[in-house]
C-alpha cells in the first residue's frame, strides 16, 4: 500500500536526482517526465529514440524505464486505429531468469497515438508517450545475393537496363528501407514488409529468418527473367531478376 501510493514521488526524486548530475539513462523522458521510452526490437531498432516515426504493419518493443519492479502497470492507447500496446514480458535466458516487462506496439494505421502507462491498482497514469505512424512515401532497396559457386554474399547492382542478374541457386536477401515523405527512414519489421513473386519457377521465396529485420528472402531457381515486388506502407517497388545458368 505504502509503496504504491508514493511511487511516482519517488520515481520523479530519482528522475531530479540524476539530472543534476549528469543524465546518462537510457531513452528520453515521456510527456509526465517521470518514466522514459525506448524502441527495443532486436534486428530492426534496438535502444531507438521513441521520438522516430514508425511504418504501419510494424511490430515492436519498448523498453519503459522507472516503475519500481513491486509496482504493477498497464497500459493503453489513446487511438487503438492507430496503434494498440500491450504488456509483455521478455526473458534474456531460458526458464523464466533475467526477465522483465515491457510494452509491445502493434501498428495499423498511420497517425499519432499516446501510449499511456498508469498504475493497475490506482489508476494514476505514471506517464504518456506518443508513438508516430506513417505510411511510406518511398521504398529503397539493396540486393544481396550468396553465389552457390563462391558461397560469398555481396550486394548487386542492377544492369543498365535496371535487371538484377543472378545465377541458378543463388540465395538472395532483399532488405527495404521505407521513407517517409520529409525523405527520413522509418522504423519497420518483417511485419510490415512483403514480397510478391510473379513466377516462383524462376525466383521464389525461402524461409525466413528468425527476426525482425525488414528484408525478403528468395532464391534463384530457374533461369528465366521475372519480377519479385516488395510491399509495405501502401508503397510497391518492383525489382526484375534474370536468371542465368
Amino acid at each position: 500500500m505504502f509503496l504504491r501510493r508514493f511511487s511516482l514521488p519517488v520515481i520523479a526524486f530519482a528522475a531530479l536526482s540524476v539530472a543534476a548530475c549528469g543524465d546518462e539513462r537510457p531513452g528520453i523522458e515521456g510527456q509526465l517526465g517521470t518514466l522514459r521510452f525506448e524502441y527495443a526490437t532486436v534486428g530492426a531498432c534496438s535502444g531507438c529514440s521513441i521520438d522516430r516515426e514508425v511504418l504501419a504493419g510494424s511490430l515492436l518493443d519498448i523498453d519503459v524505464h522507472g516503475v519500481h519492479p513491486r509496482v504493477a502497470f498497464q497500459v493503453r492507447s489513446t487511438a487503438p486505429n492507430v496503434a494498440d500496446f500491450e504488456v509483455s514480458t521478455r526473458c534474456r535466458f531460458i526458464g523464466h531468469k533475467g526477465c522483465r516487462d515491457g510494452i509491445a506496439v502493434i501498428t495499423k494505421a498511420a497517425g499519432d497515438a499516446d501510449l499511456e502507462v498508469f498504475d493497475d491498482w490506482t489508476g494514476t497514469v505514471f506517464d504518456r508517450i506518443t508513438v508516430k505512424v506513417r505510411d511510406a512515401a518511398s521504398l529503397e532497396t539493396v540486393v544481396m545475393a550468396t553465389s552457390s559457386r563462391d558461397g560469398s554474399p555481396g550486394t548487386i547492382a542492377p544492369t543498365a537496363s535496371g535487371t538484377f542478374e543472378l545465377a541458378v541457386d543463388s540465395d538472395v536477401e532483399i532488405r527495404t528501407t521505407p521513407r517517409s515523405a520529409s525523405g527520413e527512414a522509418l522504423i519497420a519489421t518483417s511485419a510490415a514488409i512483403q514480397g510478391a513473386y510473379e513466377n516462383e519457377q524462376v525466383v521464389g521465396p525461402r524461409v525466413r529468418l528468425a527476426g525482425s529485420a525488414p528484408a525478403e528472402y528468395a532464391r534463384a531457381n530457374h533461369p528465366g527473367t521475372t519480377t519479385v515486388s516488395v510491399l509495405g506502407g501502401g508503397v510497391r517497388h518492383d525489382l526484375v531478376f534474370h536468371v542465368v545458368e
